[in-house]
């Protein structure tokens, strides 16, 4: 038994900290490391005297699923609405949209498709715009979960089938109203979901190679969209699952609880992933603000919190999906309205705001504004990727925003959001390219 404990801690580190140093993949949500760091040493760049140089372009469905990078394949999920079928009228309103789901596998040099695997899926979620969650890639396997909870394991060579499960009938989950949004999370040969089953199956994990369920945990009125995340706390890994009913710390090994802290978010919007700096956690949420946790504290308590709900009125960082990036003891992120801020970690006092990265513009706001920040290098580099396409490099400091340059990638077009368009998926980058993706197209640049 210890043996196999202390293999488990093993594979666990090898996926929670794989270097960036070497850049030659990105494999899941925020990277091999799920970090959101690009390069481990400062890489140079010139955007507006050299921009970048394309290196294929190809049609693509619709989706907010970002692309994973490994060896010589891209892969990202889209979905297409059913010829002669129309999309909503109201793309806030629940309706019943037929049309297929894809997992498609591109060749990283060409641009070629080499295999997609399809299957029908009726929409029925507010703001049907496609799959939500980056594909996780293992040397064998391609792991991707749909919008209306089917989660697929494929063989990567060629996209065949090797297990599949459906939540509704499996579990009797029921569609979040935004979809299910959490990405998966591999540990080991074991893959970790957001399910919001019934009979504690709100967390199911399982054996990758077979698919058995290998452990069920909690029960959720509401399940909510952050990815399950793993953090270190006290010399052991926890499992942090973000729920819109509070923060639930299990162990990453059978699922057995830690501790928990109850926080009811209003349309539980748990979407941002959440943070570790050294002994502090931090969450971001629209409506009910940030909440940092004290893990010295056993069990962990508030170090500090927003305390009024408010999209407009907001005191630290009201973030809808943006996952922000803490670094030297401040919090760089995007709140409600496009306000791009740093904070300090252990008081959540504003520093400074600027529209810069959104906008452009201080007299206008944008209501769920995003940016996805990536980390260049242990000093204060950063690549900001904003909906308009635009990837910005950038120095982030307590002392502000230095702008080093920035080229638009990509054309924002995302067909849910009729007030303007965006693009709402999160690049993937290794030392070599960097891949992005809209509502009609995927495009890879090369450094």
């Amino acid at each position: 038994m210890q043996i196999a404990f202390a293999i488990f801690l093993l594979s666990i580190h090898a996926v929670s900290s794989l270097s960036a140093g070497e850049n030659l993949s990105w494999k899941a949500w925020l990277g091999d490391g799920a970090d959101s760091v690009w390069a481990d040493e400062e890489r140079s760049l010139d955007l507006n005297n050299k921009p970048l140089q394309p290196a294929w372009k190809h049609e693509l469905g619709s989706g907010y699923s970002g692309p994973s990078i490994d060896g010589n394949v891209v892969v990202v999920m889209d979905w297409h609405l059913n010829r002669g079928e129309k999309g909503p009228t109201d793309v806030f309103a629940r309706g019943t949209l037929p049309g297929s789901e894809g997992i498609v596998c591109f060749d990283l040099a060409t641009g070629e498709i080499n295999w997609q695997h399809r299957y029908p899926e009726t929409y029925t979620i507010s703001y049907p715009a496609g799959p939500r969650t980056t594909p996780i890639l293992t040397d064998t396997r391609v792991i991707a979960l749909g919008a209306e909870g089917r989660l697929s394991v494929l063989n990567r060579e060629n996209g065949t089938i090797v297990w599949e499960k459906d939540f509704k009938e499996t579990y009797q989950s029921k569609t979040p109203l935004w979809g299910f949004a959490g990405h998966p999370l591999l540990i080991g040969n074991t893959v970790i979901c957001l399910v919001g089953g019934e009979n504690n199956a709100g967390v199911v994990a399982f054996d990758v190679a077979s698919g058995k369920e290998q452990w069920r945990a909690l029960n959720f009125k509401e399940m909510g969209y952050a990815p399950p995340t793993l953090i270190e706390r006290k010399g052991r890994k926890e499992l942090i699952i973000w729920s819109g009913d509070g923060i639930f710390s299990i162990d990453p090994r059978h699922g057995t609880s830690h501790w928990d802290i109850r926080w009811p978010l209003r349309f539980a919007l748990s979407i941002p992933t959440p943070r570790q700096y050294k002994d502090q956690l931090y969450f971001t949420c629209f409506y009910d603000g940030s909440t940092m946790l004290d893990l010295k504290q056993d069990p962990p308590t508030i170090l500090w919190q927003t305390r009024k709900s408010s999209e407009k009125d907001t005191t630290h960082l009201n973030s809808i999906m943006s996952t922000p990036f803490l670094h030297q003891g401040h919090i760089y992120g995007v709140c409600s309205y496009g306000q791009f801020r740093c904070l300090e970690i252990a008081s959540g006092k504003r520093l400074w705001e600027t529209m810069d990265v959104t906008t452009g513009n201080p007299d206008k706001q944008e209501r769920w504004a995003n940016v996805f920040l990536i980390k260049n290098g242990p000093a204060n580099r950063f690549l900001l990727f904003n909906e308009s396409g635009y990837l910005i490099d950038c120095e982030l400091t307590p002392e502000g925003y230095n702008e080093l340059g920035r080229m638009q990638l990509i054309k924002p077009n995302g067909k849910d959001l009729r007030i303007r368009p965006i693009v709402w998926s999160h690049p993937a980058l290794t030392q070599d390219v960097i891949c992005v993706r809209n509502d009609d197209s995927i495009a890879c640049y090369r450094f």
